[in-house]
């Protein structure tokens, strides 16, 4: 008798894999209610006060990769190639920074990795020289430039971290030297924020509490939207699929707000340029495209 109930054994064994693969990495989440982007609104409060910037540089700070099927729920296990970014927004007479990666000693820890040592160095001088910083949420592949920066104190009067980014349970407060933090300004704001003339923020918590839209529009009339890590590929957008139940178990991601702003990013109109964080695809093609400048000037 005690040799029949093997098959069972098995088969239940078979069955509660198949269950965990579907939950864990195959299936979307639906969204939990509706996410809004308005993109008429965040043009208005853009465009209010003239003055706006003339353009955007990038940096590619490190590339890295992760299994398809973390990046895109039901992708496969082929390695899909990632990178990390940091851009700079141009006026005449100042700057900003959106992003400021991390730091090639933090980024070999993630798996396929290949730090830019003088794309970093890039950035650390442009972070000096910036008026202003912001980050799309405190994860530390965003946030982790500002971290190891040698000379936090010159850059803490410009930075702008949100209460929900210095607050949250996400970010490695570890990562920062002692005080570093508590001598930041928290910035608190509701509805549309200007930072500076043509760059709006709007709260977009899900991927982190503290993950928020940056809207930029150039005194060309060209408009982009950084959307940090809401999607790790373009293909999350097109096809409204997000990453699978591995990342609310790991990364404590709200799901269904995820896939509430790609269906709200889904419907952005076409000359809305969507500024994808991780996506080597979409980078390579908006830098052929002339919409971003390669590489940090002038420091």
């Amino acid at each position: 008798m005690r040799k029949k109930r093997w098959p069972w054994v098995v088969l239940t064994l078979l069955l509660s894999l198949l269950i965990g693969k579907h939950v864990l990495l195959d299936s979307a989440a639906e969204p939990s209610g509706k996410y809004v982007i308005d993109v008429d609104a965040l043009h208005r409060v853009a465009t209010a006060q003239g003055g706006l910037p003339e353009q955007i540089e990038v940096e590619k700070i490190a590339d890295f990769a992760f299994p398809q099927t973390f990046a895109v729920a039901g992708g496969g296990f082929h390695m899909h190639p990632m990178i990390l970014l940091a851009h700079r927004v141009l006026w005449p007479n100042r700057s900003l920074i959106i992003d400021t990666a991390m730091a090639p000693e933090a980024s070999k820890e993630m798996p396929g990795s290949h730090a830019d040592a003088a794309a970093y160095g890039r950035l650390q001088a442009a972070l000096l020289h910036a008026n202003t910083i912001i980050v799309t949420h405190e994860h530390e592949d965003h946030v982790g430039g500002l971290a190891k920066a040698p000379n936090f104190s010159a850059l803490a009067d410009k930075i702008l971290l949100t209460q929900e980014q210095l607050s949250s349970p996400k970010l490695k407060r570890e990562d920062f030297a002692p005080g570093t933090l508590e001598s930041l300004k928290p910035l608190s704001y509701n509805g549309l924020y200007l930072v500076a003339p043509g760059v709006v923020l709007q709260k977009a918590p899900g991927h982190s509490p503290g993950s928020q839209l940056i809207y930029v529009e150039l005194a060309n009339g060209t408009r982009y939207l950084f959307i940090g890590d809401i999607a790790w590929t373009a293909e999350n957008i097109q096809t409204k699929i997000g990453r699978p139940g591995l990342a609310k178990l790991l990364m404590k991601e709200d799901r269904g707000a995820v896939a509430a702003q790609l269906q709200a990013l889904s419907e952005l109109p076409k000359d809305v340029h969507v500024v994808i964080a991780h996506d080597p695809v979409t980078y390579a093609r908006d830098v052929k495209a002339g919409l971003f400048h390669q590489g940090f000037s002038g420091l």
